[in-house]
């Protein structure tokens, strides 16, 4: 393409466009896509796939070449970062891929650009079509166009101002400046708005390489360098190096369509080499076409070029002055031998003759093996050992002039003028561990440090800080060296330190101490801050300062307040009495400590009567917890979830809404499901019931069975991963209040309903009491006087009617007993089961065989009903057996037995023996058992008749309550 055929800024032309393949799984969104990019004259040819086996085969096929690769993120059983690992394992990932998704946020575009690829542009915008077509141009205009051959480019600027400023960089004679004639190279040929070069910073403890590069050279001031201190701009470096490839970038589309602080549009960033890349930004969008990218690629190779020739020079000279200096500075013995020709002594330095004794001549007379090499061991040959520049490390003994002593002897060889020397030095080991103690204080420093690091002196002014801690406090490093702390700490604070301090002095195990405190940010925000304190001492043990470690713990302080508050009403929660109390409780408590402030609970009622057949509509999805609502015919019961309670900005926000009828969308399905169901937007749900719902993200909770608790906000994916997690453990508190109030709601109604069966029981006893009993009464006195009157076969009916009275009187009685052995226990008290028996025992007949088989346990009873039960079995007993029975009373692990040697009960019709009316004998009332059960049953006991060894029944009760 000749010069006057380049395509103007934000076109690349046919030839640069196209074809891109596209991948996305949803039919419509891969429809309307391909459309919106083939819309445009010169748009791209588009070949859609909706799988990644579809576009894996269509990568393979060698007759197939595509200029881009755009991919939705969520793709089947993986995602677009997997797809794309496996494309570079397999060969095929040779085009540029651009992530166009829906689900994306700022991190999302920050893993794309770590992950290696070359966009991100966000869908569902009004604008994405657009953006996605641009950040296509942006990419294939920087891979198709090349470096102009004419002498004029469309700059303005010759070849020869090229070549000029490439000839001015080969000459640079240090890496600064390289750096500062690189950046003002391309900002001249290119007139962009800043450049500038990142360095990765020599930090170990650093994971991400994001983290670790800074910009060492800037041009455009201070707005520049804080363009250049933005994580798109950081990313792009990232990518950039990992990938070991130019990209060419339109931010915005990393940031959903958002501008950066400085407004960039158009990013080109070059890698230099393995530590450092070369970044030029501008404000208009698509500024740089292929040729501008050239240009930085020639830059950034000169500049490349220029640092490897200057650190090669540095090393060089680096080594003669090292070697020249070796023995003036170094507190160490060094010795230098010359083994090209046999063994000579070419110099020792000043500590060598001071710590030996010898200087060199005497050395060069008598030889080292005669004066330093002990007898029995050999001197060390490094150069036959292991050749030149490596290095030989041993401890050796060697001998004074004050006799042997102990070194650390490292050696090496180099050839010098043809010749091979080679320099022993010789470390005592006492001087070793010297100079260990000073560099205590450094290791301190390592081993402290974490985040933001700084280190005081003993009058409190700051010695170092660490690049993090600049940032921290938002000034430059060197300002913050030599003031006094108190510029940043109030004297209280300062003085608790020193306290700190002197207390981990004092203290044999303890090494550092911790402060928690509240900061100001540089811009105005408050965080809290954990400073993580030590001393520094001298090889004394005397103080020189202080080291301390920043770590920002703001979001694990916000995290304990939520926790903190989540338990405080959970607490009100447990003490709430009713449903809507509770629901209340837990609208505010999702509110004000889980910052969930749009959030409402539904309950569950099984009948909601309707009295309209018009359909009401509210503002939200159901899924915004309510649906469109449909109500049924006049009084049609239907059952449903009926709003209970609803944050304050819920009711700003919605007003009134209508209850949610049984199947009514996605709260309704959740409900059902009985597991919550977190929608990043709620149109997109399938059972949607307002796709108009200004509601985008929500989050259904159920209650268990109670009903449902529901969390949304009006943006897409904007829930709190955390805050959702407080919110189910707040959902689960709240079910177990409801399951609370709901147990005291159905005890309560129990309670009533035995008090009206208390009150009709009194009823009916005084009614037997005064009613039969009177007339019975009158007839009994009645008889007497006329036993008076009658002849003595009168009398014979007269005992018949006698023996009818006094039955009648025995059933009145029982029926009394029966009555009040059934009602409700209003007070209770230890009863000894023993002493109760006994009473029995001489009431009903004294001569009776009773056998007890241990102690009777002690309970919480009516000492005079429990006295009845006895009464009535052992009676029962004589009554169905016979004088001759004997009874049995038993302790057991849950209560008491009582069994007889009777011909006992069928079991068919045991139940129905503990019923009034049952008797086998033909005297029987048919009240003994059911009083009995009566009893236990107003304890709150059960009962079971059995048959006992010897074939009678058994009676036995348990006094564990359910």
């Amino acid at each position: 393409m000749e010069d006057d055929e380049m395509p103007e800024s934000g076109s690349c032309g046919d030839a640069a466009l196209g074809p891109v393949l596209y991948l996305d799984p949803d039919a419509t969104d891969r429809t309307q896509t391909v459309r919106a990019l083939e819309a445009d004259e010169d748009a791209p040819t588009v070949e859609a796939v909706a799988t990644t086996t579809a576009l894996r085969d269509a990568l393979a096929d060698e007759a197939s070449e595509y200029a881009c690769v755009v991919t939705e993120y969520h793709l089947e059983e993986t995602d677009a970062f997997s797809l794309y690992d496996s494309l570079r394992a397999a060969g095929l990932a040779t085009a540029p891929v651009v992530l166009y998704t829906a689900d994306g946020d700022e991190t999302l575009a920050s893993d794309a650009i770590t992950a290696g690829l070359s966009g991100y542009v966000p869908k569902g915008r009004t604008d994405s079509s657009d953006l996605l077509a641009e950040q296509l141009r942006a990419i294939l205009r920087a891979d198709n166009e090349a470096l102009p051959t004419t002498h004029t480019d469309d700059f303005g600027l010759g070849l020869e101002e090229t070549r000029d400023a490439v000839r001015a960089l080969e000459s640079c004679s240090s890496i600064e400046e390289t750096y500062r004639l690189a950046i003002d190279a391309v900002d001249r040929l290119l007139e962009t708005d800043a450049t500038a070069m990142f360095v990765e910073r020599d930090d170990p403890d650093t994971s991400r390489i994001s983290a670790d590069f800074a910009p060492v050279s800037v041009t455009g001031g201070d707005d520049a360098t804080a363009a250049f201190r933005e994580p798109t701009c950081e990313g792009l470096v990232e990518q950039a190096l990992r990938t070991d490839t130019t990209g060419v970038i339109d931010p915005t589309t990393y940031s959903g369509g958002e501008p950066t602080a400085a407004d960039v549009r158009s990013v080109v960033s070059v890698p230099v080499n393995a530590d450092s890349v070369l970044q030029t930004i501008s404000t208009a969008p698509n500024a740089f076409d292929g040729r501008a990218v050239s240009i930085v690629k020639l830059v950034a190779a000169t500049v490349a070029s220029t640092v490897s020739r200057i650190q090669s020079e540095r090393e060089r000279r680096n080594e003669r002055d090292r070697f020249a200096a070796l023995f003036e500075s170094v507190p160490d013995a060094v010795l230098v031998l010359d083994r090209t020709d046999g063994v000579r002594v070419v110099a020792v330095n000043p500590s060598f003759e001071e710590l030996f004794g010898y200087g060199h001549e005497t050395l060069t007379e008598y030889g080292i093996d005669e004066l330093l090499v002990p007898a029995g061991s050999e001197e060390i040959d490094v150069y036959e050992s292991v050749g030149l520049e490596s290095v030989v490390t041993a401890e050796v003994e060697r001998c004074t002039t004050d006799g042997p002593r102990d070194f650390l002897f490292r050696g090496f060889a180099t050839e010098i003028d043809g010749e091979i020397h080679e320099y022993a030095i010789y470390t005592d080991t006492s001087e070793q561990k010297r100079r260990e103690r000073k560099l205590e204080r450094y290791r301190t420093l390592v081993e402290t440090v974490s985040d933001s690091m700084y280190v005081l002196d003993s009058t409190g002014h700051v010695e170092i800080v660490n690049e993090a801690m600049a940032d921290y406090l938002g000034e430059p490093r060197d300002e913050i060296v030599g003031e006094h702390v108190t510029e940043f700490i109030t004297e209280a604070e300062l003085a608790e330190r020193w306290t700190l301090i002197e207390e981990i002095q004092a203290s044999d195990d303890r090494r550092s101490a911790t402060i928690e405190t509240t900061v100001e940010s540089p811009n105005g925000s408050t965080h809290h801050i954990e400073d993580n304190i030590a001393p520094v001492l001298d090889d004394e043990g005397q103080l020189l300062g202080s080291v301390g470690a920043i770590r920002d713990i703001t979001a694990r302080k916000e995290h304990e307040r939520r926790i903190r508050q989540l338990h405080d009403g959970t607490r009100r929660l447990m003490a709430a009495t009713g449903s809507s109390e509770i629901a209340r409780i837990m609208t505010t408590i999702a509110s004000e400590a889980l910052d969930l402030d749009l959030n409402s609970v539904f309950l569950y009622e099984p009948e909601i009567t309707t009295r309209s057949a018009a359909a009401s509509r509210s503002g939200r999805s159901d899924g915004g917890s309510t649906p469109d609502t449909e109500t049924a015919s006049v009084d049609e019961a239907n059952d449903g979830l009926v709003p209970a309670a609803m944050s304050d900005r819920a009711v700003e926000l919605f007003g009134n809404i209508g209850y949610i009828e049984s199947g009514g969308g996605i709260a309704w399905d959740a409900y059902e499901a009985g597991e919550a169901i977190v929608h990043g937007d709620v149109r997109r749900a399938a059972n949607v019931r307002n796709p108009e719902t200004p509601v985008r993200s929500e989050a259904h909770v159920p209650l268990g069975e109670h009903g449902i608790f529901i969390v949304s906000s009006l943006a897409v994916n904007d829930l709190d991963p955390e805050a959702l997690t407080l919110a189910r453990i707040l959902a689960a508190n709240a079910e177990a209040a409801l399951d609370r109030a709901a147990r005291e709601s159905e005890l309560a109604d129990r309670s009533r309903e035995l008090e009206r069966q208390n009150d009709r029981l009194e009823a009916f006893a005084s009614t037997v009491s005064h009613d039969l009993r009177n007339p019975l009464t009158l007839a009994a006195g009645q008889l007497e006087n006329v036993a008076e009157h009658v002849d003595e076969d009168g009398k014979r009916h007269l005992e018949e009617i006698g023996w009818a009275l006094d039955r009648m009187d025995e059933l009145v009685e029982n029926v009394l007993e029966l009555a009040r052995s059934g009602q409700r226990l209003t007070e209770t008290a230890a009863v000894d089961l023993d002493a109760v028996l006994d009473q029995a025992h001489r009431a009903v007949d004294p001569t009776l065989e009773v056998v007890q088989e241990g102690s009777l346990p002690t309970v919480d009873g009516d000492e005079s009903r429990l006295r009845a039960l006895f009464e009535n079995v052992l009676r029962n007993a004589r009554e169905h057996v016979g004088d001759d029975v004997t009874v049995t009373v038993t302790a057991t692990g849950d209560g008491f037995a009582i069994e007889d040697d009777g011909p006992g009960i069928p079991a068919d019709e045991r139940d129905a023996a503990l019923e009034w009316g049952y008797s086998t004998a033909a005297e029987g009332t048919g009240f003994g058992l059911a009083i009995v059960s009566e009893v236990v049953e107003a304890h709150g006991w059960s009962i079971a008749l059995e048959e006992s060894a010897s074939g009678g029944l058994r009676i036995a009760v348990s006094v564990e309550t359910p």
